[in-house]
């Protein structure tokens, strides 16, 4: 239902837009924070569809409603092989030619079956009980590396201690990568999201990177064990299989979104649980929240603001705007997760709210095919921190990551 007209007028602190005619610059808004931001809510108002400026030179379309990013993830006009292949729009290195995310129908609908059974809800669900485990373990390190250092109080930041070493095992677990090499793929990985990063750079890390994991391909071949790889090598469909290029490709996707994406999630989950104590109290009271607490933090949190680009192959009609063949655009699901004409009072970060579709996880072909593993690691951790720590509290402002496509938290100092 549409919000009525005068919650429909430009709010207090929202910033006057770019002289007429000119794009405004992407991303939007600033690094700190996971609040709705102002200028998208202006946006959907009044622009739904907008011309922007990249910050590598270039532009693109940007879409916040619902209704129409929905329409450019699931209409075959929106081409993402054509938005990664070489540069995108902002001049800068995109996927990788043989990953999952770069293709469209049908060699994504062939990519997609063949590692889909890799992925299952059932895998993902057999898995639940050992990250429950690690996530305990990773707690009682922290609190005990806290007794051991003394002081005023017990305190530590999560984000190294927990945020982002759970899912980060957890990938590699699921791989088979041992996990002696998390620090080198952290370190990647935050190279491969980094906005500042030169070409040169990325690929660079992305050789790398790719170098590892064809070596650890190989290494599984010749010595199949209990892990996802293995599975992947094996995977077969009416005789055709995962060829050598798609196996790393898929790793790296694996490996960037199945662990940066959940890491930098949950670090932002619990800033947004301990900036307001209540919320963080009422999961510690009602744990069987947690599971629709988890559906409503992925769409309230507007973290993702990178740009998820398409490219026209045809004219299209769109909000009110016609996309020329061959330009770009980018369907921000953060925005589409705060439309006002879909959610009611979307501004507001409300844990009882019946588990709310979003599309945090994407839409169409390319819904995210580890979804069902991220919302599992989100939920058993918030279940372990609940539990363990009820007492948890903010220690001190988070520092946030800047130059990344990211808004998330890069330090998260807490007390208990």
């Amino acid at each position: 239902m549409s919000q009525p007209d005068q919650l429909r007028q430009p709010g207090a602190g929202e910033r006057p837009g770019p002289p007429a005619g000119q794009p405004r610059s992407f991303p939007l808004g600033h690094a700190d924070g996971l609040d709705p931001l102002p200028e998208l809510a202006e946006l959907r108002r009044h622009e739904p569809v907008v011309r922007v400026r990249m910050p590598g030179g270039g532009t693109a379309w940007l879409v916040t409603r619902h209704a129409d990013v929905r329409r450019v993830l699931a209409d075959p006009r929106f081409s993402r092989s054509r938005a990664t292949r070489g540069k995108g729009p902002g001049g800068r290195t995109t996927a990788l030619p043989d990953s999952i995310l770069a293709t469209d129908p049908p060699d994504h609908s062939r990519l997609r079956r063949l590692v889909a059974p890799a992925l299952t809800v059932r895998r993902s669900e057999a898995m639940r009980r050992d990250i429950a485990r690690l996530a305990d373990e990773l707690l009682t390190r922290m609190t005990a590396a806290a007794a051991e250092e003394g002081g005023k109080g017990p305190g530590a930041d999560l984000v190294p201690h927990f945020c982002r070493p759970l899912p980060l095992t957890v990938i590699c677990d699921l791989l088979g990568t041992p996990r002696v090499d998390a620090d080198l793929l952290d370190a990647w990985d935050g190279i491969l999201r980094s906005t500042t990063a030169k070409n040169a750079e990325v690929t660079a890390a992305v050789e790398e990177m790719t170098g590892y994991l064809t070596r650890l391909v190989a290494a599984k071949r010749d010595r199949p064990a209990d892990d996802m790889l293995s599975t992947l090598i094996a995977a077969r469909d009416d005789g055709d299989r995962l060829s050598e290029g798609e196996l790393v490709s898929f790793c790296l996707v694996l490996l960037t979104g199945g662990y940066g994406t959940t890491a930098n999630r949950l670090a932002g989950f619990v800033h947004l649980l301990l900036e307001q104590p209540e919320r963080y109290a009422l999961l510690c009271r009602e744990e069987h929240r947690v599971p629709g607490a988890v559906e409503e933090l992925l769409r309230y949190t507007q973290a993702a603001m990178g740009a998820n680009v398409r490219v026209a192959t045809e004219s299209v009609r769109l909000g009110g705007v016609s996309v020329g063949e061959g330009e770009s655009v980018i369907a921000l699901m953060a925005s589409a997760n705060h439309d006002e004409d879909v959610y009611g009072d979307p501004g507001l970060l409300d844990l009882t709210r019946a588990a709310p579709s979003h599309l945090a996880f994407g839409h169409g072909a390319h819904f995210c095919v580890g979804a069902q593993l991220a919302r599992v690691q989100l939920q058993e951790a918030l279940t372990a921190l609940t539990r363990r720590l009820p007492g948890l509290r903010a220690a001190g402002p988070p520092r946030w990551r800047t130059g990344q496509t990211t808004r998330a938290p890069r330090t998260l100092p807490v007390t208990w």
